[in-house]
């Protein structure tokens, strides 16, 4: 609700928005109240094949479409094609704060089917009451101690910012404050500065994965790879359970970069699912696996670049 109340305000200050709908608008209705009921068959059918084709783009995300998505913007990640069957788990919103968290539940389910994945942090748990954190320095310290059971069972720590708030809706400077709250959190968590910024690569999300120039700029300026997602079962709305485990069973495939969120009813897809996933013969691991999966393969067909240009 949060990121479609974002979008409708930015788009009502949009000229070239306003403009396209309008124009839209205009000519749906001229062709609409014409005389002849052919042309008003087409256009409906021509709308309803349109609205089928994006929801399914929107929902299954299949490669065809992701290959426009990465060609449209290069450094920003969708998956990470491999030939070995390996994928990403990602889980986003780690540790909600609008609702109780469940990653307690969640380390347990990946402990106990022996999975490692990427947790995409949201630092506000670790904010000040006025700040917008928190008000009970118990939970502080109780989500704070997950974190580092996460790190200490292998689990991969990457930014997304502060609050659950769409990014895009963020003018620069709160975008920049609200990054580097995370950021210094995640060195924190990991040891120290010099540790996490000697981490071959750190990865960033951005909250309701819609972006601007200046957040990759951030990101890029920092030593973050921008991540998004090919494999989504849109678990944020809680209808979507019945359906999840059986999304991830058919969808993830090689390379894949699958993202759920920490929701009270993720802790029993991931149960149900993982087992599946597994006995489809994909081993799923943290981003920085997959990608590293991907650098070997891309040295052994090409033995004469450095592991450093491949990785560029």
């Amino acid at each position: 609700m949060r990121t479609t109340k974002a979008l409708a305000r930015k788009a009502s200050t949009s000229s070239h928005v306003i403009s396209s709908v309008g124009a839209a608008a205009v000519l749906t209705a001229g062709v609409w109240y014409t005389e002849s009921r052919v042309d008003d068959s087409v256009l409906s059918l021509v709308l309803v094949v349109l609205s089928v084709l994006v929801a399914v783009v929107a929902y299954f995300l299949p490669d065809w479409a992701v290959v426009h998505f990465e060609k449209a913007e290069p450094g920003v990640v969708w998956r990470i094609p491999v030939a070995e069957r390996r994928a990403a788990l990602t889980l986003d919103d780690v540790p909600l704060l609008d609702s109780p968290s469940h990653l307690e539940q969640l380390l347990d389910v990946l402990r106990d089917n022996g999975v490692r994945a990427t947790l995409l942090v949201m630092s506000g748990f670790d904010a000040e009451p006025g700040e917008g954190g928190p008000s009970d320095p118990k939970l502080r310290e109780q989500l704070r101690e997950l974190m580092r059971r996460a790190v200490a069972e292998g689990h991969e720590l990457g930014n997304h910012l502060k609050f659950d708030r769409p990014a895009f809706a963020m003018d620069a400077a709160e975008f920049d404050r609200d990054f580097l709250h995370c950021d210094r959190l995640l060195a924190d968590l990991a040891g120290g500065e010099e540790s996490w910024r000697g981490r071959p690569r750190r990865w960033f999300r951005p909250a309701s994965a819609l972006w601007s120039g200046h957040m990759l700029d951030m990101a890029r300026s920092k030593g973050y790879t921008t991540v998004i997602s090919n494999c989504f079962p849109h678990d944020i709305a809680s209808v979507s359970r019945f359906v999840n485990w059986l999304y991830l069973k058919w969808r993830v495939r090689p390379g894949c970069v699958v993202v759920l969120h920490d929701r009270w009813h993720t802790p029993a897809t991931l149960s149900k699912a993982l087992p599946l996933i597994a006995a489809n013969g994909i081993k799923l691991g943290t981003l920085s696996e997959l990608h590293a999966v991907a650098m070997d393969e891309d040295l052994k067909r090409d033995p004469t670049a450095s592991r450093d240009e491949k990785s560029d």
